[in-house]
């Protein structure tokens, strides 16, 4: 997956965490950003990457979202979350599909999940309203600046 620009939604009660140095790893469902393309505004974030899961902060309503973005590294370890059907072992709760794609009715979006990994050197933060994606920190290897 070398130059492979990844991206995650930062749950709101993990964005200053993130930005204050206390949260330093990205884990859990992770998604290449050529197959987000078309999700622009946060609701089609929301149905597009299955964030209406159970314990979810976040409501299809929601104005505004935060977005990880980093190139994947060849240390970095993807996996697709294959359920038994598919042949895999993967198990969750529901959103989950199991098949390697999120659950959306309208976007075709492959879903991976990371082990957690640190934090690369060169990631972002976007900051996504229905109107506009910006850049909001930028992360040099040791600490999250504002952008620029």
């Amino acid at each position: 997956m070398s130059r492979t620009q990844m991206q995650k939604v930062v749950p709101p009660r993990l964005l200053v965490p993130y930005l204050s140095g206390k949260r330093t790893v990205i884990s859990g469902y992770v998604y290449r950003l050529q197959d987000c393309a078309r999700l622009t505004t946060p609701r089609q974030l929301y149905y597009g990457l299955d964030l209406s899961f159970e314990g979810s902060e976040l409501t299809a309503d929601v104005p505004e979202l935060y977005v990880m973005r980093w190139y994947a590294r060849d240390a970095d370890t993807y996996a697709v979350p294959y359920g038994p059907h598919m042949g895999g072992d993967w198990s969750d709760a529901p959103p989950f599909a199991g098949n390697g794609f999120t659950t959306s009715r309208d976007h075709v979006i492959p879903q991976f999940h990371t082990t957690p990994i640190p934090i690369p050197a060169g990631a972002e933060i976007v900051h996504i309203t229905p109107e506009q994606e910006r850049p909001f920190a930028a992360y040099d290897g040791l600490t999250w600046r504002p952008a620029t």
